[in-house]
């Protein structure tokens, strides 16, 4: 028999036992241990937690919930507008650019939020406007009505509304 009573077959059995069970309680430990900060008093307060954390199933359901309310009022406001045609092809043509949306100047003058993470050079339009999980940065729009001057009387608010039925329509990158 072993320390716990397990009547085995050897003595590398028991190490085996043994490993798997510490190993199990360190993972009991870390996953169970709540943080310093954050008492867990119930389990409706587990449940707060986990909603709170962004990577959550609960937090990422909450989060879809309130991007589809934004981008419903969006719609609203949108069939609401008054846009030529000659706009919403504008809008549509610069929601499928691949153009940088930043030509002020040099790449490294370029907002942040307008250049690629990984490149650091700025994004093109598509990528910008056509975000699911983002509005545009408003510096984007300085260089959508420059490029489509027919757009330049529009507010930021205006432009944000009208592209949500132009973004409602998937477009594939690769197809452009």
């Amino acid at each position: 028999h072993c320390r716990l009573g397990h009547r085995t077959p050897g003595p590398e059995h028991c190490r085996a036992t043994h490993t798997h069970m510490w190993l199990l309680a360190a993972a009991s430990a870390i996953v169970l241990t709540p943080s310093p900060r954050v008492a867990i008093t119930s389990p409706r307060a587990a449940v707060r937690m986990m909603a709170d954390d962004d990577a959550s199933p609960q937090s990422r359901a909450v989060k879809q919930q309130k991007r589809e309310a934004v981008a419903a009022a969006r719609r609203t406001t949108a069939a609401e507008l008054t846009l030529s045609g000659e706009e919403v092809e504008a809008l549509t043509a610069a929601s499928k650019s691949l153009d940088p949306c930043w030509r002020e100047g040099a790449a490294e003058d370029c907002p942040t939020a307008l250049k690629s993470v990984f490149t650091q050079q700025p994004i093109d339009f598509f990528a910008a406007l056509r975000n699911p999980q983002e509005d545009p940065d408003p510096a984007v729009w300085i260089g959508v009505r420059k490029t489509w001057p027919v757009l330049a009387e529009r507010s930021d608010d205006d432009l944000l509304a009208a592209l949500q039925p132009i973004k409602d329509v998937r477009v594939d990158k690769r197809s452009l």
